[in-house]
């Protein structure tokens, strides 16, 4: 009798040792030691940003500070935002002058440093053959500290500084807004370590510089448990990024 119970036991201690562990993952983040359980299965993400731009003497750099909030396959914050819903959170690009700036001032309770930008004026006429329009290039890379760890992600892309709407292929770009952005994850740390993703993003300053309304969409691949410091590609990405429809003007 007594050994049927131990094997019985054996047995249902197996079993559950098999039982995969890419579903979900319960990840220990933070000094308070609080546990995040959530599905690494993927999928579509959105996240919200606003973000503060010291820019540099020459105005063709700057470091930033923000606070964001991503919901989706993916849900965490960072920063303090203190949005409740999307007008709340697009709030201040409706308002113009010194209201525009203080209200976007107001969208973070904490924000903290994220990284820098790098801007590249618009070219001159015939100055690279493949250039077409008068836009400012930026890249940008940035950590986004979140409750569950940190998101390495880079962004490149164009605004329009000319001054007034510039005509893109069909669209209009109003002035202040980005014409085409795209983003890459790379990893991240905590439950974020082997993440990765694309998608495309809008970002907007006219009313509320140097405050930057910015929204980033796309998807994220599948990403499974690693062990604490190391890196690599998810095998679910089989090294390619999740491939998302890219949107050349507004976005």
């Amino acid at each position: 009798m007594r050994k049927s119970v131990l094997a019985a036991a054996m047995v249902a201690a197996a079993t559950t040792a098999l039982v995969p562990m890419t579903l979900s993952a319960t990840v220990t983040a933070g000094a308070s030691g609080v546990k995040h359980e959530q599905a690494r299965a993927g999928g579509s993400i959105t996240i919200q940003s606003w973000i503060r731009a010291y820019l540099s003497l020459n105005v063709l750099s700057a470091t930033n500070t923000d606070c964001m909030e991503i919901s989706g396959a993916i849900v965490d914050q960072g920063g303090g935002p203190k949005w409740a819903n999307e007008d709340e959170f697009t709030a201040p690009t409706a308002l113009t002058g010194n209201a525009a700036i203080s209200a976007a001032s107001e969208e973070c309770s904490s924000p903290g440093p994220v990284g820098g930008i790098v801007l590249v004026p618009p070219p001159e006429p015939g100055q690279y053959a493949l250039a077409q329009y008068k836009l400012t290039t930026f890249y940008v890379n940035f950590t986004l500290a979140g409750q569950k760890g940190d998101i390495f992600i880079t962004y490149a892309g164009t605004y329009n500084f000319s001054g007034s709407p510039l005509p893109i292929g069909t669209a209009t770009v109003p002035e202040g807004q980005t014409a085409d952005c795209s983003w890459v994850i790379t990893g991240g740390t905590g439950f974020y370590n082997g993440l990765q993703g694309d998608g495309t993003c809008l970002a907007k300053t006219a009313t509320t510089y140097p405050y930057v309304w910015h929204v980033s969409t796309g998807q994220v691949c599948p990403f499974p448990l690693l062990p604490p410091n190391t890196h690599g590609p998810s095998p679910s990405c089989d090294g390619r990024h999740c491939q998302v429809g890219r949107q050349t003007t507004g976005a």
